[in-house]
């Protein structure tokens, strides 16, 4: 590894770390619907695809982008997953959650969808199918806020987490096609530590709660993926992260009364 590479992986892992780590601990103190909602705005794909392009170019990190809905995809059925095995205990549900994520990533690269109109349809029937199968089928009650302190530790753990994944990402874009690229930015760094954090620190309920939102709320990437694919190429990383960022934004504002109607209290 150069020592260019090394510097943006070094940094890529310490910037995105901190911003997640904090991001997500802002969105636990505001309950499991609106924590939902927050802790699914663009983090880790965001810091990902920003060094990508530091590494590569902005057409490469555009380019990537063509990968993303299937990767989503595939993560609402990670968290799908452990949602449905938190009530059999923690370790079990995340290691078969995270093993469905590595099976299912690796088929998705060998059958490689490239259909980018089919493949935002597919993510978006499987995530409102999925969230609307938890809230009705399910019957999992939305969860108030909590006051409860996290310890450094904790915290120290989802930062480590969440900067290893974006520096692997940084890596992996150096030798890997942009279709791997774009499944890999969609690795649930959030969605597992943000899960692994409210089982230990909240209890598996007000974390079920907030992983159903969570379900839902991912269709910001789709938006944020898709503003990158036009403004990277068009007006370079800066501008084009800050617009991507408000489009998702935006869109978790329209869905902010959505979740607040259909999501039952308990």
């Amino acid at each position: 590894m150069d020592d260019a590479l090394l510097l943006k992986t070094i940094t890529s892992f310490v910037a995105s770390g901190v911003w997640i780590g904090g991001f997500t601990l802002l969105a636990e103190r505001l309950g499991s619907k609106k924590g939902g909602l927050i802790c699914n705005l663009p983090s880790t794909i965001m810091m990902a695809f920003i060094f990508v392009a530091l590494v590569q170019d902005a057409r490469f990190a555009a380019a990537a982008t063509d990968a993303v809905p299937i990767g989503m995809l595939i993560d609402t059925l990670f968290l799908l997953i452990l949602i449905l095995l938190l009530k059999y205990g923690l370790i079990k549900a995340v290691l078969l959650s995270l093993s469905s994520w590595f099976v299912l990533a690796f088929l998705a690269q060998k059958i490689h969808l490239s259909n980018i109109v089919l493949n935002i349809i597919l993510y978006f029937f499987t995530a409102v199918i999925t969230y609307l199968f938890l809230e009705y089928g399910v019957k999992i009650p939305a969860r108030g806020s909590s006051r409860k302190k996290y310890s450094p530790g904790s915290l120290l753990i989802r930062i480590l987490f969440a900067g290893s994944v974006v520096a692997g990402t940084t890596i992996i874009s150096t030798f890997a096609g942009t279709y791997w690229v774009g499944l890999f930015s969609t690795f649930p760094a959030v969605m597992l530590s943000t899960m692994v954090i409210l089982t230990l620190n909240q209890g598996a309920d007000f974390a079920r709660a907030t992983g159903k939102v969570m379900i839902l709320s991912s269709t910001n990437i789709i938006i944020y993926a898709f503003g990158v694919s036009i403004t990277y190429p068009a007006i370079g990383v800066v501008f084009g992260t800050i617009v991507s960022f408000g489009m998702a934004f935006l869109w978790v504002l329209l869905l902010h009364p959505v979740i607040q109607k259909v999501s039952r209290e308990k």
